[in-house]
């Protein structure tokens, strides 16, 4: 029976599903349908087909796609997946039986789930140090353990919750969430799919030149499904507001003036206006570039982005980008003919240079993007210059590129962090996440 198509393919359907792609019987019939009418031996005309029928968006596509590689995979593919899940679950087994004993107290296990456990199995040995001396830490009178289990519980889930949003696996990609990988294939394509989702949570300034090409590919889908959304949220607004008497008097013209259809005012909500203002010192330049390329595939949502980089000056180039060129190129070319790019930092001097020399461009509707990790020379007159610049625009986004643990050590970010939201943004992910939450939630 496994030879059969119809079983083959109902088990593929399952495997979809199982991913997070929604495939409804009646989609699942057509797709059937549709293979009965092309040659089946054609690799590429079954995954067309079956692309075609089952796959709604971007995301989906990604994941059909390794999905198919996997699934209809040549015999020795699969079984080298079967041994690989057959080795991880081993190895699954023995971390499960670690986590257990580390998390319980006075020999009674804690009532933690399957996943909680191997969380805490993979966690960095810093991690799992905390919450073994958070248990013996804890001092209960054994006739009252049986009411506070529940309270230790709830302190250790919330301390690998904590560890979750620190590592960033708390993604908001609905297709990778963790699952009960029961099948070989599915296993697969989900480790698959997770390594080519970790250079998203990697730094910046320490991704290869050989996953450029990836990070490339990376920061346009991600920027294109952004915009997507921004252009959605930045619709005209169909709330009714308020009464507008005169629309209305000229609707019921006629009707002989009596007011038989009302008339309202609806809010026109401003697309974004871009100001980007990246730090490209040496320490910083490898994120400018990650950051430009990103925020200028947002190009189609905003209503305009003008670009500057700084260092001991500042120097605008929003010329470079207005030529339609390959993104590559365009850096290449900046890089080359800019006379600051890798040089020492002046923060004051370049907000002043901005305040000074481009004062039309910062109005009520203007969101400043600044990126630098706020080490600067003349803090004093950076502070300074950022209260002006606060005045003037709508609002400032600081995205600093060091680890949030390290901003208590810096004069520089208690001084700014007051005149502007200061986000920590060292990793795609990071990025991703800021922009959404400034202009969709």
């Amino acid at each position: 029976m496994q030879n059969y198509l119809e079983y083959n393919f109902a088990r593929f359907v399952h495997i979809l599903r199982h991913l997070g792609i929604r495939v409804s019987i009646r989609e699942s019939l057509t797709a059937l349908k549709a293979l009965s009418l092309i040659d089946i031996l054609n690799r590429k005309h079954v995954k067309l087909a079956l692309s075609a029928l089952l796959v709604k968006n971007y995301d989906e596509q990604i994941v059909f796609n390794q999905a198919f590689e996997s699934f209809f995979a040549v015999p020795e593919i699969k079984e080298r997946q079967q041994q690989i899940w057959e080795e991880k679950q081993r190895e699954d087994r023995l971390l499960l039986e670690e986590a257990e004993a580390d998390l319980s107290y006075k020999g009674t296990a804690l009532d933690l789930n399957e996943e909680e456990k191997l969380f805490y199995a993979h966690l960095p040995e810093e991690g799992k140090k905390k919450i073994r001396e958070y248990l013996a830490a804890s001092n209960l009178p054994d006739d009252r353990f049986s009411r506070f289990k529940p309270m230790l519980e709830f302190q250790v889930r919330g301390s690998l919750r904590y560890w979750k949003q620190r590592l960033g696996e708390d993604d908001d990609n609905h297709l990778l969430r963790s699952r009960d990988a029961s099948d070989p294939v599915i296993a697969s394509i989900i480790e698959d799919l997770k390594e080519d989702s970790s250079l998203l949570y990697e730094d910046m300034k320490r991704i290869g030149n050989k996953d450029l090409p990836k990070i490339t590919n990376m920061l346009k889908s991600l920027s294109r499904k952004m915009a997507t959304k921004i252009s959605r949220r930045y619709r005209v607004s169909r709330k009714i507001d308020r009464l507008d008497l005169r629309r209305s008097i000229k609707a019921n013209v006629r009707y002989g003036g009596v007011i038989f259809k009302l008339q309202y005012k609806r809010r026109r909500i401003q697309k974004p206006k871009l100001l980007l203002i990246c730090d490209v010192s040496g320490s910083m330049s490898r994120y400018a570039a990650f950051v430009i390329q990103f925020i200028y595939g947002l190009s189609a949502a905003v209503k305009n982005i003008d670009s500057f980089v700084f260092a001991e000056e500042l120097e605008c180039v929003t010329p470079y980008f207005s030529n339609c060129r390959p993104f590559e190129e365009t850096m290449v070319n900046l890089i080359g003919k800019s006379r600051t790019w890798g040089k020492g930092t002046n923060i004051g001097a370049a907000l002043g240079t901005l305040r000074v020399k481009y004062p039309l461009l910062l109005t009520s509707h203007t969101v400043v993007i600044i990126v630098s990790d706020t080490k600067t020379l003349e803090i004093e007159r950076a502070r300074e210059e950022l209260v002006k610049l606060k005045r003037s625009v709508k609002d400032i986004l600081w995205l600093n590129t060091l680890p949030r643990e390290e901003w208590k050590d810096l004069r520089s970010v208690r001084e700014f962090q007051g005149q502007c939201r200061m986000y920590e943004c060292y990793t795609l992910a990071h990025l991703e996440r800021i922009i959404r939450k400034q202009f969709l939630d």
